[in-house]
């Protein structure tokens, strides 16, 4: 993962034709901007590139860019289900934004101290 002014790449390796390709995964339900190199450095200054001419065509077109995720996400349980992550979360003293916050970190093998991009 390679970060830029609070935008992620994924990046991945075609071994068939020797390209490290990447593609901007925090920013909606489809990437932004993708990009491709030949070398660690080179998929970097592409990456920064790629972001740079994205915010750039936004501001010239006055569109609002796609930023990264908000942090804020509405989720659709089900009662019985809601009920027992509210007996879970009050069992263990915590809100249940708090128990589901750390059962998602979890589930994605967050560390505490892993920083998420703001």
């Amino acid at each position: 993962m390679m970060r830029y002014k609070g935008y992620v790449a994924a990046v991945e390796f075609d071994d068939s034709i020797e390209v490290l390709h990447g593609r901007i995964v925090n920013s909606g339900p489809y990437p932004i901007a993708t990009f491709q190199a030949t070398d660690a450095r080179e998929l970097r200054r592409e990456f920064e590139r790629s972001v740079d001419e994205y915010l750039n065509w936004c501001e010239e077109d006055g569109v609002e860019p796609r930023r990264p995720f908000s942090g804020k996400l509405n989720v659709r349980l089900g009662s019985e289900l809601h009920a027992h992550v509210a007996a879970a979360a009050t069992a263990n003293r915590m809100s249940i934004n708090t128990w589901i916050v750390r059962a998602l970190r979890r589930a994605a093998g967050i560390t505490r101290t892993s920083t998420v991009p703001k």
